[in-house]
């Protein structure tokens, strides 16, 4: 899990519940973390495959209690969202924790079953333009080799750097590319 870095008092507006459409056509209503999110973050997490797991958390005996708190955060170094299904089922998660003045750690795990509809790209643009509006030029992550659809997801919306490093692929992007997927995926589904 990303660590802290200090972080003065957020001025802007936080974003606002926004529905939007997925590649299949469903939709999703992307809104913040706010407090009181921990239980269902925790159903959430619980109820991603051990696979899911391992490739978010880089194990698949993650200690789930202490993942919740931290997805639950809504401290001023961090933007986290969820998204909601039709029936109101929590699908996803994406965060950001602010590393140092310019960069920010990124994360996001989707549920099993919504893999492969452009979710994550969602999100993570999200993030993108929040952390940019906050003076946020860089967007970080640790991605495990095997974990082949976030990569694509960084590399095909993103245009991000990608360097395998101690066993681990660590991707970069300036935050600015939320514009990328604008242009790219606009027409129809975003994402």
């Amino acid at each position: 899990m990303p660590r802290r870095a200090p972080q003065p008092e957020r001025s802007e507006p936080e974003p606002q519940p926004e529905l939007v459409r997925l590649r299949d056509g469903s939709s999703v209503r992307i809104r913040p973390v706010a407090p009181g999110d921990e239980a269902q973050l925790r159903s959430f997490l619980m109820g991603l495959c051990p696979e899911a797991r391992r490739l978010r958390f880089f194990t698949q005996a993650t200690d789930l209690e202490r993942a919740t708190r931290w997805a639950a955060d809504t401290a001023p170094d961090r933007c986290g969202l969820l998204a909601h299904d039709e029936a109101g089922a929590l699908v996803a998660h994406a965060t950001c924790v602010r590393l140092d003045e310019t960069r920010a750690e990124v994360a996001v795990e989707v549920a099993d079953h919504l893999h492969g509809r452009g979710l994550g790209t969602i999100l993570v643009a999200r993030l993108a333009a929040i952390a940019e509006r906050r003076g946020i030029a860089r967007f970080v992550a640790e991605v495990l080799p095997d974990n082949r659809a976030m990569l694509a997801v960084f590399r095909d919306g993103f245009d991000a750097r990608v360097a395998l490093r101690e066993g681990t692929d660590t991707v970069e992007f300036p935050t600015s590319a939320w514009r990328l997927v604008r242009e790219r995926f606009e027409g129809g589904a975003r994402g």
